[in-house]
């Protein structure tokens, strides 16, 4: 089933075997890289593992994630990225995107000389299932992206939806849950993939494990396609510093707990001083760690903010999104701040 919809230059790739990947166990002595001999005691004279297998482990064990379902990208995008390049063949195959919603979708599809079909969301922002199903049913899109919570808008689309969505799809069911541990009873699409192997899932250590700049992106998919994965990606695309920020911040649960708790909280909270003034014009129902709020007046807001040293997204130039702000939950010194600043704006 997978087999026929994945690109034939990839589906019959061989592999680069890397020197570090030839082997398995221990070993004290080793000469198969061309490494260099001396490096100190941080260990980056050395290659990392190909297979990201600790990271891959640690996330089963804390995430829940299966260790024979994951691979690791360099953040999501890269994951995004190879799919793109798995599936979809330029200059004759499409994606379908809900817009508005995350942009890199659009970017790296482009960039692969794969068009892109828009499907609007429905006017109070929300998914529009018929709409995407008589767009699958016309366009036959290689793989439909989903992102739940939705980035900009913050909105949970439900699970049922998105399953019926991907049965219908005859290609790829991407679905993008980098912003979950933040939903409230939030379902995810996992389960799924083990009826549905077209199903795909991205999850991220950038959010709720805060480890942005390490670049951690997971990708959850049937033991067919990530096998697919790791074959055709870069043999070292995570690096070792990545590896060990990414399992430091797992094996920080508690606080990745009480942190998730933190934002739920900030963000009810900053909704509700947000939805006080004068000039916001709609707060947005957000599951997500931002809120997305429409002023009457994006452009001057931001300018003015930006002049008091606080930097949010404009997020006007999107469709549907006209005069609007994106805002990230901060600390409370940073909150502090931002509300001190709306206070004072006379716009």
């Amino acid at each position: 089933m997978i087999s026929g919809l994945l690109n034939p230059w990839i589906r019959d790739l061989v592999p680069y075997s890397s020197a570090r990947s030839e082997f398995s166990g221990s070993a004290d002595v080793l000469l198969d890289a061309n490494e260099s001999w001396e490096g100190g005691n941080s260990g980056v004279n050395r290659y990392p593992d190909p297979l990201c297998r600790a990271l891959r482990k640690e996330i089963e064990s804390v995430m829940g994630l299966p260790y024979d379902m994951t691979a690791i990208g360099n953040g999501s995008d890269e994951i995004i990225d190879m799919l793109i390049r798995m599936f979809c063949a330029p200059g004759r195959d499409s994606v379908m995107i809900e817009r508005p919603t995350y942009g890199t979708y659009s970017v790296f599809a482009r960039t692969s000389d794969v068009s892109v079909v828009d499907i609007p969301l429905t006017p109070d922002l929300d998914l529009d299932e018929e709409a995407v199903l008589g767009g699958i049913e016309e366009h036959r899109p290689k793989i439909v992206f989903i992102c739940t919570p939705n980035n900009p808008t913050g909105r949970v689309y439900p699970l049922e939806a998105v399953l019926r969505i991907a049965d219908a799809n005859p290609g790829i069911t991407a679905v993008d849950e980098a912003y979950a541990d933040f939903a409230a009873d939030f379902r995810s699409a996992v389960p799924a993939i083990m009826d549905n192997p077209r199903i795909v899932v991205m999850r991220t250590l950038s959010k709720a494990y805060a480890a942005a700049g390490a670049r951690i992106g997971i990708l959850v998919a049937s033991p067919e396609i990530q096998g697919v994965f790791m074959k055709a990606k870069p043999p070292y695309n995570v690096s070792l510093l990545a590896q060990e920020a990414g399992m430091r911040a797992l094996q920080d649960a508690p606080r990745v707990r009480e942190r998730i708790a933190e934002t739920r909280r900030r963000r009810e909270e900053l909704s509700s001083f947000l939805s006080s003034l004068p000039f916001v014009r709609c707060v947005f129902p957000s599951e997500a760690n931002f809120i997305l709020i429409r002023v009457t007046d994006a452009a001057s807001l931001y300018s003015y903010l930006l002049g008091k040293g606080i930097v949010v997204r404009n997020r006007s130039s999107d469709p549907m999104l006209g005069s609007t702000l994106r805002i990230t939950i901060g600390s409370e010194e940073e909150t502090g701040k931002l509300k001190e600043a709306l206070d004072g704006w006379q716009g």
